[in-house]
């Protein structure tokens, strides 16, 4: 019987391709679910089955014209491009369902980018760039390898595409699965399921004994469900006690989150802009904003004694790319345009909390977002113009009164390592016969509430800018307080801190005069405190502007430094120039041997062209590598057992390689008479002799027969152009045939 017929004879006795095919979908659809918590979009299920079913198509119908390989990879290819844009690149389909130009071109880079995109893109990723390009490929060849499986019999083909998209689920995807246990059950009940529909009919010799065999086999199904449903139990158990609840996936190990810049406190820069030129200087046009909302621009929880910085990790939360959305609790009811004319820095300015973005393509991946700051930037900068949109849940007004029904919250944030202490002392004590925390800070805002305001210009109080510890102890030694809202709001931040309160300095714009331009002059700053019970909250304790009564202190007094202040700490950014310890004078570094510079620019040259001379040539030395196992394999099977079959197959495989159609069916003179050798027909025959011979082969006649293995292999390349010996000497036919034959259902029984 032929490979063929025993094939269709498997395939009719175990099911037909369609029922697999069926199963291999059941298993797909369960396999998906590991990457819903990374796309969180329907459309994710749109790609998945389109990929399927084109895969699936294409393979059907390059199977019935029996095209070569290479000619059935081109069509698989040129059907992908086809199909790929619509269903991994939506945003590149025109009219949603044909392929654009731009589709193709971030399709094809996709084919290599969009993995790391999936890592360094913060989920959900919806249909963001071509991450769903990742989910296509492996579906598209799944569903391509699926028919073929299913038409030949080889099932293990069908399994391919569903465990790719699993492995991939689990490894690229969230560090929060989706469902697993349920996942987990559901593959194994369909994986049962498809063993029970591939089982042969149970027959008996009457109707009597079929009826108690099909009796004992339900008996045996249903224990065996029993069994793996209480394993499924216990695992369940078994998994929530000792797994953690956050899994280790390869997202863990990428750590895609950027650092921004730290150079200058964006608090520093406050006078800048609300005193001279800059403040009738249109920083952004905003149209949907609320009045009064703050069109947010830094977010600093860090203070050093000097400045308030933006934190990097911790408590401060991480930026990491942003797709287009971010997942929240409540619909969005902000959709907001701004067209930014005066960029601050890396800030990108929103409101409210967040929920997606649209900025331009080109820079899409440059866009961070840190959750925990609702804060964004555009790494590099913002191009000046720049226009974008976005939507975000409402945010509600700044707080004046009510905080004494707050209770603190549970952000952990790092010990502050200076404080103003005479601020401190000033606050202490009006709050010190309060008796909650939230009665502290409402006795601490009315505090600040009671000063003045003054950015000092040439027409106001005197107010001297900063926020270091030491300008925020002559804030309150002064009588009145004289600032801003660069020192309210670091004052307040930082007193609340000291009652127990997270807090972060919040700075932005706010459209005072309603007409949608903000200006320098409209920049303001306040604190956010986080509630254990609502969250952050938003609270304003910046004074009224009012007349200022005469200081009881002199300017000069102002300006001295207090007793009490303590010297501040170094910044935290880095110089450009690193100091040296030792500022002796250095001696020169000698100059390396002439000798030893060549053999390194040779090594350097070497491995490099070397690994990619390894790379290109990789078929080829791979090709040998499995012909010289494979053939130390049989030579050492046909000693140990005294037999010439491997042998033989080593001729075969030498005939096929020179591109002669051979049927494993066909005997060994029928191979020889179509190779046309006579080393070929001398040795078929020798091998029938000993492989039919009473006493078999013995050791001396293995030996024989293998050098003649070589005399044939010599006739079958000999006679022919050089560029035939090499094709024929590197040809993956054998290999490719041995393979398939291998690994078909029942091995090589």
């Amino acid at each position: 019987m032929s490979r063929a017929e025993r094939r269709r004879g498997s395939a009719r006795a175990g099911g037909t391709p369609i029922r697999d095919l069926l199963f291999g979908t059941a298993l797909l659809a369960a396999a998906v679910a590991p990457s819903w918590r990374l796309y969180e979009s329907p459309f994710l299920a749109v790609t998945v089955a389109g990929a399927w079913l084109s895969g699936l198509l294409v393979s059907f119908l390059t199977g019935l014209r029996r095209w070569p390989w290479y000619l059935q990879t081109v069509v698989a290819v040129a059907a992908a491009l086809v199909v790929a844009v619509p269903l991994a690149v939506p945003s590149g389909a025109v009219a949603g369902v044909l392929p654009s130009l731009g589709g193709l071109g971030t399709f094809v880079t996709g084919l290599v980018s969009s993995w790391v995109d999936v890592l360094s893109v913060d989920p959900p990723l919806g249909t963001y760039d071509a991450v769903l390009v990742p989910v296509f490929v492996l579906v598209y060849v799944g569903g391509f390898l699926a028919w073929r499986g299913a038409r030949r019999g080889s099932r293990w083909l069908v399994l391919l595409g569903p465990a790719a998209l699993l492995l991939y689920g689990i490894c690229f995807g969230a560090r929060a699965g989706f469902r697993p246990l349920e996942v987990g059950a559901a593959l194994v009940v369909i994986g049962l399921g498809w063993v029970l529909a591939l089982r042969p009919p149970v027959l008996g010799v009457d109707a009597e004994h079929t009826r108690r065999l099909r009796a004992g086999a339900a008996r045996r199904v249903v224990a065996g469900v029993a069994f793996a449903l209480l394993c499924a139990v216990l695992g369940a158990a078994a998994a929530r006690l000792v797994l953690p609840e956050r899994r280790e996936v390869l997202r863990a190990a990428f750590a895609p989150e950027y650092q921004i810049q730290r150079q200058v406190s964006p608090l520093q820069g406050f006078r800048h802009f609300v005193t001279g030129e800059e403040a009738e200087r249109t920083v952004a046009e905003v149209d949907g904003l609320p009045t009064g909302a703050m069109l947010r621009v830094a977010v600093m929880d860090e203070y050093n004694g000097v400045d308030l910085q933006t934190g990097n990790a911790g408590s401060s939360g991480t930026f990491t790319r942003l797709p287009s959305s971010v997942a929240r609790s409540e619909p969005a009811s902000w959709d907001v345009r701004v067209r930014l004319d005066t960029p601050v820095g890396e800030w990108l300015p929103v409101a409210g909390q967040l929920s997606a973005v649209s900025v331009p393509h080109q820079l899409r991946d440059r866009l961070y977002f840190n959750r925990t700051a609702d804060a964004a930037v555009l790494r590099d900068g913002a191009p000046a113009g720049l226009e974008y949109e976005f939507s975000s849940v409402a945010a509600a007004a700044p707080l004046r009164s009510g905080l004494a029904d707050l209770t603190p919250g549970s952000a952990y944030q790092p010990d502050l390592v200076q404080l103003p202490e005479a601020l401190v002392d000033e606050a202490r004590a009006a709050w010190a016969k309060a008796g909650t925390p939230g009665a502290q800070l409402q006795i601490a805002l009315d505090y600040l509430l009671a000063g003045g305001v003054s950015h000092g210009q040439a027409d106001e109080v005197f107010s001297r800018s900063g926020h270091s510890a030491e300008r925020l102890n002559l804030l309150a030694q002064e009588d009145p307080m004289v600032g801003d809202a660069e020192q309210y709001s670091a004052a307040f931040a930082l007193l609340a801190r000291e009652i127990g309160f997270p807090s972060r300095v919040v700075m932005g714009f706010v459209d005072t005069n309603a007409d949608g331009r903000m200006s320098g002059s409209e920049l303001t700053a306040w604190v956010e405190i986080q509630d254990a019970k609502r969250g952050w909250l938003a609270v304003d304790p910046n004074p009224e502007p009012r007349e200022i009564t005469e200081q009881k202190k002199s300017t000069e007094d102002a300006i001295a430094r207090p007793r009490t202040v303590l010297p501040p700490d170094t910044p935290r950014q880095e110089d450009t120039i690193t100091p040296r310890m030792d500022e002796s004078p250095q001696q020169p570094q000698p100059e390396p041997e002439a000798w030893l510079l060549i053999l390194k620019a040779v090594w350097w040259w070497t491995w490099r062209v070397g690994l990619s001379l390894l790379i290109l040539s990789s078929p080829l030395w791979v090709l040998a590598l499995i012909e010289a196992l494979r053939r130390a394999a049989r030579r050492r099977r046909d000693r140990k057992r005294l037999t010439v079959s491997g042998a033989w197959e080593e001729v075969r495989d030498e005939v096929i390689d020179a591109g002669i159609p051979v049927h494993r069916a066909l005997t060994r003179r029928e191979v020889a008479e179509a190779a046309g050798a006579a080393q070929v027909q001398l040795l078929a025959r020798r091998t029938d002799e000993l492989s039919f011979a009473p006493h078999g082969a013995q050791r001396g006649e293995v030996d024989e027969v293998w050098a003649g293995v070589k005399r044939a292999r010599r006739e079958l390349r000999g006679g022919k152009p050089r560029w035939q010996r090499w094709r024929q000497r590197y040809s993956w036919r054998s290999v490719v045939t041995w393979l398939r034959w291998m690994f078909r259902p029942g091995g090589r029984d």
